[in-house]
């Protein structure tokens, strides 16, 4: 009887196979956890959104471009994160095919739409650190709502082809639990849409915030040729944007690469828990990002304050500026006069 039962188990256990092999409490806490992401973050970025548009920084670059992610933050966190926790509660989608298409498609277009926002920023930042001139011409309206346009459309096509069958397929993969490329699909379009909603733009961050921490680290090198208050002046400055410099690309690290890693590596989904948990970093990041941008800047700070309080009817007399656009120019002006 007792061999009976051992050969009972072994055979189950050599079945046992996707999440079924897990117990109820992972899926529980992941549940819970997709919630409280979800409501954070929903309620973080309606905040940042609003205190932007009613405040002086809506007539800002870099606030605008702020703005736009926590726009798509918003919508990940409000639409993509609850069915999400849904399914993770059911252990399986109960809603119909074509949700999970339109929910996979939303999905992958606003991680592309996050992502072409970070590029712009960096690019934005180099401009106007490296390059001012330059920024001046491409912060005119014309060439700044094409960018701005760009950062939206371009994911967008990327899901498109996959809903109406041109290229690429979306379905439930029930291992995961998420809806996502299909495993029958074609191969060329998950690893077009991989490199171009990753591979690119971290090269291209890559190399726009390395090249704005040569320039910051050469200024205060010149700085430092003169008085004891410039270089002190100099010294905080370049150290406030390399802490923002370093939360960011930190941020944007840690937040993506478990997820597009795992995908490329485990492609044929042989482990479940890595696909189910990687994306949680990205969650995680796409919550935190009001905080992560605004935390270094004062301005972001008064607007809260005067919505919280509802004081945005009032008149606002102190002049908002973005602190990374003040230490840029002050940046971009040093290097002209080390120049002349």
């Amino acid at each position: 009887m007792n061999s009976s039962a051992l050969v009972d188990e072994s055979s189950s256990n050599a079945t046992c196979d996707g999440i079924d092999c897990y117990p109820d409490i992972v899926f529980e806490m992941a549940t819970v956890l997709t919630v409280v992401l979800a409501v954070f973050g929903a309620f973080g970025n309606i905040l940042t959104v609003l205190a932007i548009l009613t405040s002086r920084l809506r007539n800002n670059i870099n606030s605008i471009l702020i703005c736009n992610l926590s726009v798509s933050d918003l919508a990940y966190c409000s639409v993509v994160l609850p069915l999400q926790a849904l399914t993770f509660y059911s252990k399986s989608w109960p809603l119909s095919p074509i949700l999970c298409q339109l929910h996979a498609a939303l999905r992958i277009w606003m991680i592309g739409v996050n992502m072409m926002l970070l590029s712009t920023i960096a690019l934005y930042r180099f401009l106007h650190v490296v390059h001012p001139q330059s920024h001046t011409r491409y912060t005119q309206t014309s060439w700044f709502v094409g960018a701005c346009s760009l950062c939206w459309a371009l994911p967008f096509i990327f899901v498109l082809t996959p809903l109406v069958d041109w290229w690429g397929s979306f379905c439930f993969q029930e291992r995961i639990l998420q809806c996502t490329f299909s495993a029958s699909s074609s191969k060329s379009h998950k690893i077009a849409t991989i490199t171009a909603g990753y591979v690119v733009p971290c090269v291209f961050i890559c190399v726009c915030y390395a090249r704005i921490g040569w320039v910051v680290c050469t200024t205060r090198r010149r700085a430092s040729r003169g008085s004891q208050y410039r270089k002190q002046r100099a010294k905080r400055e370049s150290f406030r944007l390399t802490g923002m410099m370093i939360l960011i690309f930190v941020g944007f690290l840690l937040g993506t690469t478990p997820f597009f890693a795992i995908n490329t590596i485990d492609n044929k989904l042989r482990y479940p828990m890595p696909h189910i948990w990687s994306p949680f970093l990205a969650w995680v990041m796409y919550s935190l990002n009001p905080l992560i941008y605004t935390i270094m800047d004062a301005n972001f700070q008064r607007a809260y304050h005067r919505l919280l309080l509802c004081l945005i009817f009032k008149p606002d007399n102190v002049a908002e500026t973005s602190v990374v656009d003040r230490q840029s120019t002050l940046l971009a002006g040093k290097n002209e006069n080390a120049n002349q």
